[in-house]
């Protein structure tokens, strides 16, 4: 093998890299079910308690179309996979409900398609898409992929499935240029796993949070696939607050982030190369087949917990007769590599060896474009619960066995309890699916309801479209959150382009909080008019009310606004009013300080009385005697007792004398620091000044002292020194004789310009 040395601006490019660069898919989320000590795969085999890999039942993720053309649909394979173990789906995006199917013309490996598909107009022309970017997304951007309204190069996607998919597979669905849609390149997404032990010998229950890459469609010739970075940063606590699929999505800067679910975050690994080596596959995949997190405790039994994983383009060099990736540490500048590494460059057809080059990679660029980030939640307990939406379905076409009634920790019994299935459906009331063949087009709409052992409750509307064709109507469904808490309105189908206003009335003890769709929020009034563009389910969310109280400290201090009754999940303001001669001083709550800001806002959680505390308060007024004579700083309104300084500046052809509080004289210092405990008018005088100038008539003579700048009317002395072989002779000003004495003393009430005449001895 033959050795050169390169720049490191000239090793990063291979084909595996130039691979690489096409990748930009990530997934969000995964939450999973565990059911009396160990996880149960709801596609039928149970996994043992003490030691179980957990197979998830969401995943959420985003998705930049980096195809180079529009996009209009997605879809996703999930290998050795049936319809029934597909739960949710995340609707929420420029497609909407997306067509799942299934293909069993292999019955030993049977596949499940979820397709996310543009509809089209009447003249053929697609009526959605994906744009394509006009540049790198940068990681605060990758949250507005959740609004339909927004297009600028990528989608929100995301669904849920029971059982352990062989492989899943991601493509974007492209235009071939005849109107049918074919899929682009693969997208390249790492979904994580979570390995969770059972509680045993006084030990807590606990789970392992893992990604590894994905596996290639088909393997290389090459040793290792193709090579990512991935930073892992996890929530410091767990709690048991229930994630919902549509809050697993991506930060919104300046808000809480979702993915959190209201905990502190930290890294705990950062940049890690993500690469599998096939060789030890098996063995989990060589020293960067796989991202484990450290073992997380769940002593509770009910913990919630979550992990965020962000994803960066490898642009490091690779080994070409291996394809390991060689840059696979990072440098403090969070760009470039780090140390010295030596690798195979390229093939010498001539020689018939591999040449090789020394790298200094502290010089060549390992980190490329962020590609996104993905959000995974470990839920130990989950609670019962319903998909968003169903599909619409064809005359006569089967139609997917779909799993409705998301089943909680216990067994659960459901019912129709409103409205028709279309003719030819049937609905299992015991395991929640929804099966059949439809015999008649038309438009079915019906609501579920859903008990389990576990108190929980839950009730939907759905409706089918049964035509083969766009709907002309939309269903707009809503719902209560808690649904003892309110009620809603507006729910019903409506003609495309027409308004509908949904209302949130809350009961007692409630108050409405805002209503959201897939997570996000739709609007924070209860009475909420919009356009019907597309099928939507609205929430209704309501609060406890909790009373808020406020009081003056003393009563003549000031005011106070912002008593009322507030549901829990909003904010409240309070503002403090200071009277004349008070000052706001601090919001207490008890006695413990709440805020030094008279203006107050807080989070509703609990009834909360709060006192705004006021001091006395105290001017000081200062000015200068005479006006010319200079300036002066310092006056305000202070709290009694505060330590305030006034300060006298002179102006040219002043000094400053004294400060007088009327006719007392208080400080002669020009900055005067005093505590305030009442209303104060101070005066800076200040005198004219005159600035004395002396010199000698020869500097080899003699030398003189006595200049400076005099307050009018002080006397001055200034002092003549004769040099050895010279005698003082007399003290001048304008060539006029003043005096003969070499130490001479005035009173100074003009300028003087001095000179000092010497002669010799």
């Amino acid at each position: 093998m033959r050795s050169a040395h390169i720049s490191g601006a000239q090793a990063c490019g291979s084909p595996q890299q130039r691979e690489l660069s096409t990748t930009k898919g990530f997934v969000k989320s995964r939450l999973f079910k565990y059911v009396a000590g160990s996880f149960v795969l709801l596609c039928g085999a149970a996994v043992p308690a003490s030691a179980s890999q957990a197979y998830g039942s969401i995943n959420n993720f985003d998705c930049v179309n980096d195809t180079g053309k529009e996009a209009h649909g997605f879809e996703i394979e999930l290998d050795y996979g049936h319809t029934t173990d597909i739960t949710y789906t995340y609707d929420y995006n420029h497609y909407g409900v997306p067509k799942i199917t299934e293909d069993d013309t292999d019955p030993a490996h049977p596949k499940v398609f979820v397709r996310y598909q543009s509809l089209k107009n009447p003249d053929g022309s697609w009526a959605s898409y994906t744009a394509i970017p006009s540049g790198p997304i940068s990681p605060t951007m990758g949250h507005q992929f959740t609004n339909p309204a927004v297009n600028f190069g990528g989608e929100h996607f995301g669904l849920g499935f029971n059982g352990n998919p062989a492989a899943v597979k991601y493509n974007w669905l492209i235009d071939n240029g005849s109107g049918t849609l074919v899929h682009g390149p693969s997208v390249y997404i790492s979904t994580p796993t979570f390995s969770y032990s059972a509680a045993g010998n006084g030990a807590a229950a606990n789970v392992v949070a893992q990604v590894v890459p994905p596996p290639p469609e088909v393997q290389p010739p090459l040793q290792f696939g193709v090579a990512s970075w991935v930073k892992e940063i996890k929530t410091t606590t767990h709690n048991p607050n229930k994630v919902q699929l549509g809050q697993l999505v991506g930060d919104d800067p300046g808000k809480p982030q979702p993915w959190a679910n209201g905990e502190p975050s930290e890294v705990e690994m950062e940049w890690k190369v993500l690469q599998t080596e096939f060789a030890k596959a098996a063995a989990g995949g060589g020293k960067n087949g796989n991202l484990a997190g450290a073992p997380e405790d769940l002593p509770g039994g009910n913990e919630v917990i979550t992990r965020r994983y962000e994803f960066y383009k490898y642009v490091g060099p690779y080994d070409a007769e291996t394809g390991e990736a060689m840059g696979d540490t990072v440098g403090a500048d969070g760009i470039h590599g780090v140390g010295t590494v030596t690798y195979a460059d390229h093939f010498d057809n001539a020689l018939g060896e591999w040449v090789t080059v020394t790298v200094d990679m502290s010089k060549v660029v390992v980190v490329g474009d962020y590609v996104g980030a993905q959000m995974a939640g470990f839920d130990v307990a989950p609670n019962l619960n319903m998909i968003d939406h169903v599909q619409d379905g064809d005359p006569k076409v089967a139609y997917p066995n779909r799993t409705v009634v998301i089943a909680g920790t216990s067994p659960f019994t459901s019912s129709i309890t409103s409205g028709h299935l279309p003719p030819g459906l049937s609905y299992d009331t015991t395991t929640g699916i929804l099966s059949g063949t439809p015999t008649a087009g038309g438009k079915y709409t019906f609501t579920i309801q859903a008990t389990d052992l576990n108190n929980g409750n839950v009730s939907k509307s759905y409706t089918i479209n049964i035509s083969g064709v766009a709907p002309v109507n939309y269903t707009i469904a809503t719902s209560a959150s808690p649904s003892t808490a309110g009620a809603t309105t507006g729910s019903g189908s409506f003609a495309s382009g027409t308004s509908d206003t949904v209302v949130a009335t809350a009961k007692a003890s409630y108050g409405f909080v805002n209503w959201t769709e897939g997570g996000n929020v739709a609007s924070i009034n209860p009475s909420y008019t919009f356009s019907v563009t597309n099928n939507r389910t609205l929430v209704a969310n309501f609060g406890k009310l909790f009373k808020i109280s406020t009081a003056a400290l003393p009563v003549a201090g000031g005011t106070t606004t912002g008593d009322g009754s507030y549901p829990a999940g909003t904010s409240q303001t309070v503002v403090a009013t200071s009277s004349n001669g008070y000052m706001f001083d601090k919001w207490m709550d008890g006695a413990t300080s709440a805020s030094t800001s008279a203006t107050y806002t807080f989070p509703i959680t609990a009834a909360r009385k709060l006192t705004a505390k006021f001091v006395k308060s105290y001017t000081l007024a200062t000015k200068a005697n005479p006006t010319a004579g200079g300036t002066t700083a310092g006056d305000g309104t202070y709290k009694t007792g505060t330590k305030v300084t006034a300060s006298a500046t002179a102006n040219s052809g002043y000094l400053f004398d004294k400060w007088t509080a009327g006719t007392s004289s208080v400080s002669t210092a020009s900055s005067y620091s005093f505590v305030i405990t009442a209303n104060r008018t101070l005066t800076a005088n200040f005198v004219k000044a005159y600035a004395v100038s002396v010199s000698a008539s020869s500097s080899t003579q003699g030398t003189v002292t006595g200049s400076g700048t005099f307050k009018a009317g002080t006397k001055d002395t200034v002092k003549a020194t004769a040099k050895t072989g010279y005698k003082f002779v007399n003290w001048t000003e304008n060539g006029t004789k003043v005096s003969s004495a070499a130490s001479y003393t005035f009173t100074v009430n003009a300028a003087h310009t001095l000179i000092a005449n010497f002669a010799k001895k």
